[in-house]
């Protein structure tokens, strides 16, 4: 009785008449994420070709110029002539653009890295980076740090340098952005999107499941684990398909690829940095994600009985899993005296976790993979005995009474 009450549940969730839309607006925003933002995002290190020939004209119509009036001029700060570094950007910016429209990545990899290594200013002092944030230095510095690190990874390991790897655009990379960035906050509002209507859709079948010989809370322990089932099934063909269409353009990049973490909140100095491995990254996250999923799904199934209106327990359970936007502030680092780690939604974000990304945002070391799966183990523990208790109180009879 017991599968069959599963299977029963789960295919009413697969062919349930909000599903399908979802899953063809899934479908669509992948395609526009793998064919249209990845190849064409841009990052800092990114050549801008139109602004680098411009950059290279003015500085042979300035060099002609000081040829002409017989004036090389002097830097004060440092007393170099103005002509001579005149010279060696001109020739150092025209390698950077041979080397990029040559798609010789390897060479520009080579002459990037050894003029970000002997001016930092290039990121620190670039007021187009991070012009919104309330410490563009500090971030600019994280952000020097980490290319450095990633770009130690390429050269000291032999990589072979192609444009998808370079830029993070090979499957894995882009797998390690998305779980570091939105991927979680999409994979918890499908959790929530599933979930929200297990409960309230018996009340339009009542004749039928009235006299099951399953007991209540059994009913909704089984919904919880065909929407969980469901779910993390959707998650994985969304993933494991982005991978391989972005692994068919760029590759699936090297498996023991290194990503910069943040081990300590110390001098913010590259001593304050290390790396981990990419598949160790992707490995700790994806074990996060079930954790995540079953939590919202339980959470949702406490809002169904409560609530009883499946648009209402969605619009509360997205409310839910971005309230931590209400608190994230980059200063904010207790709540009402009890410190943030303690909060399962800081943990709703765990890919940022993994490389203490969220330790460097609140500028803070209380944050802690460890502490991350104790915290939520914790929230589902309390969120089962809520629903237990809530079981006991708004029984089958008395849900399918209410208007």
């Amino acid at each position: 009785m017991n599968r069959t009450y599963l299977k029963h549940e789960f295919l009413l969730t697969a062919a349930g008449r909000r599903t399908i839309p979802f899953l063809l607006f899934i479908g669509t925003l992948l395609l526009i994420y793998c064919f249209l933002l990845v190849p064409n995002r841009e990052t800092p290190e990114t050549l801008d070709i139109d602004e680098t020939k411009l950059y290279l004209t003015k500085l042979e119509v300035e060099q002609e110029q000081r040829l002409k009036n017989g004036n090389t001029g002097i830097i004060l700060m440092t007393g170099q002539p103005v002509f001579a570094m005149n010279a060696y950007y001109h020739g150092l910016f025209s390698a950077f653009l041979n080397a990029y429209e040559d798609r010789n990545f390897l060479r520009y990899l080579h002459l990037r890295t050894a003029y970000l290594e002997s001016d930092p200013s290039v990121y620190i002092q670039d007021d187009r980076l991070f012009s919104n944030s309330p410490f563009p230095g500090k971030d600019r510095e994280h952000l020097y740090h980490q290319t450095m690190l990633r770009y130690e990874d390429y050269l000291s390991n032999k990589r072979t340098v192609t444009e998808g790897l370079l830029f993070e655009k090979t499957g894995l990379q882009s797998l390690q952005r998305f779980l570091q960035t939105y991927g979680f906050a999409f994979m918890l509002f499908c959790a929530v999107y599933f979930s929200s209507d297990i409960v309230s859709r018996d009340r339009l079948h009542r004749s039928v499941l009235q006299g099951l010989p399953v007991s209540w809370y059994r009913q909704l322990n089984l919904k919880s684990l065909s929407a969980f089932l469901y779910t993390l099934l959707v998650i994985f063909a969304v993933l494991a398909v982005g991978v391989l269409l972005l692994a068919l353009q760029f590759g699936f990049g090297p498996a023991d690829l290194d990503v910069p973490i943040m081990t300590a909140q110390q001098t913010f100095t590259i001593e304050d940095y290390g790396v981990m491995g990419i598949l160790k990254f992707i490995g700790i996250s994806l074990l996060a994600v079930p954790l995540l999923v079953y939590l919202i799904i339980r959470l949702n199934t406490v809002l169904g009985l409560l609530l009883k209106n499946e648009w209402l327990v969605l619009l509360f359970g997205t409310a839910v899993i971005f309230a931590e936007r209400l608190y994230d502030g980059r200063t904010t680092r207790e709540l009402a005296g009890i410190d943030i780690s303690y909060f399962p939604q800081t943990y709703f974000d765990f890919g940022k976790i993994i490389t203490g990304e969220k330790n460097y945002l609140l500028n803070t070391e209380t944050i802690t993979v460890a502490k991350g799966f104790i915290v939520l183990l914790a929230a589902v523990l309390a969120v089962e005995l809520l629903l237990f208790a809530v079981s006991r109180i708004i029984t089958k009879r008395r849900l399918y009474q209410a208007r």
